[in-house]
């Protein structure tokens, strides 16, 4: 995390964006989460140890770090957005039942041969792959109910 943190500290400085204490906070945040949280979630984790900072400080951080690379937001149909520090390729797994986001990392994913899609204008600069499903607790207590 700490060489993550460098590195968002230098894009920053480099963009002439002051790295405020409030900016490392969200940075903090984001970096040690691994369930990919919601602005709100960020938020909430921010206020424990900076309780006097703004929500919309925190909306807004998040957003220039993905407007400048340095974060990246996850959105899936039917829940809410979701920002990930990790700005590498990865894959997700995501529940369909509790929403939950977890990390993959798959060479075999990695490799996947992409279509040529310049035919319809579109012109592909990264990808990543999500697996839908039900996680292990979801699918225990579907498994009970059924």
């Amino acid at each position: 995390m700490k060489e993550r943190l460098s590195e968002i500290e230098a894009s920053c400085k480099r963009l002439g964006i002051p790295f405020t204490l409030q900016r490392r906070a969200v940075a903090e945040s984001l970096l040690g989460a691994e369930d990919h949280p919601s602005a709100d979630e960020v938020f909430a984790r921010v206020s424990l140890k900076s309780p006097g900072m703004a929500r919309a400080t925190v909306f807004r951080t998040l957003e220039t770090f993905v407007e400048q690379g340095m974060a990246r937001r996850i959105a899936h149909p039917g829940s809410v957005a979701r920002y990930d520090g990790k700005v590498t390729r990865h894959h997700h797994l995501v529940c369909d039942s509790c929403g939950m986001i977890r990390d993959l990392e798959d060479n075999a994913l990695d490799a996947i041969s992409l279509p040529d899609v310049t035919a319809r204008g579109f012109q592909v600069a990264d990808f990543s792959v999500n697996l839908r499903g039900l996680c292990a607790t979801c699918s225990e207590a579907d498994s009970k109910t059924n």
